[in-house]
């Protein structure tokens, strides 16, 4: 039962084709190749071949307690991360899940969490990644 102290938001699932980026010019598939970046400080801390689906999503938007809303992304691996604090399972949006901080390895903006759960994965701010 998911606990009642937090709210999932269900996004639209995107129906068309993204236009190509307009400062580069460059397709959607050409664009998938690139690393995904910090937003703060540009340092690289995933890439598109790392996009996992967890609970049949890739995309996910949460409230925390404090009442602030997340869309975040799941990744398998996100080597421009350090997590920071002891796993939690208060508050988690994935059941069974603990959770920690995760920040740029780079320059500490918090870009999301590591969740943990017998296999680990990352939900990252949708937002602080460019």
């Amino acid at each position: 039962m998911p606990d009642p102290r937090c709210c999932r938001i269900h996004l639209p699932s995107a129906k068309a084709s993204p236009p190509p980026d307009s400062q580069s010019g460059r397709s959607p598939e050409e664009l998938d190749d690139q690393a995904l970046l910090c937003s703060t400080c540009g340092a690289e801390v995933t890439h598109p071949g790392q996009s996992i689906t967890v609970n049949g999503h890739h995309n996910h938007a949460f409230f925390n307690p404090a009442g602030i809303a997340f869309e975040i992304r799941c990744f398998s691996q996100a080597p421009g991360v350090v997590s920071q604090g002891d796993p939690s399972p208060e508050f988690t949006w994935f059941p069974g899940s603990s959770w920690q901080i995760a920040l740029c390895a780079t320059c500490y903006t918090h870009l999301g969490w590591l969740f943990t759960n017998g296999r680990s994965f990352y939900g990252l701010i949708a937002a602080h990644l460019i």
